[in-house]
């Protein structure tokens, strides 16, 4: 199985996500502390997440929700079925017996 790598590190792709999450706060006129009190987190937790990236699941999940972004947690791994032939044709088999 081959790895997909992306184009950006796994601690730069958690300081982004950080950075969409204070965007977003900011866009809806939010301090970190009024965030906090939504969210049920501490006021050093969203700064935290902010600038570094670094958050728990569930942090993440209650900053979401406070956020509004619960629908985009919610896709995250979401498994796309197929949906022509054409497709189905293009994945193979990748498990069972043959």
């Amino acid at each position: 199985m081959a790895l997909i790598h992306s184009l950006l590190a796994p601690g730069e792709l958690a300081q982004q996500v950080g950075a969409n999450a204070r965007a977003t706060r900011l866009a809806q006129n939010l301090s970190r502390r009024t965030l906090a009190q939504m969210a049920g987190v501490s006021e050093s937790t969203i700064k935290r997440f902010e600038s570094h990236g670094q958050i728990t699941l569930e942090g993440l999940v209650l900053i979401a929700t406070a956020l509004g972004a619960t629908g985009q947690i919610a896709e995250l791994f979401k498994h796309e079925h197929p949906v022509s032939l054409e497709e189905i044709k293009r994945t193979g088999r990748t498990r069972g017996r043959k």
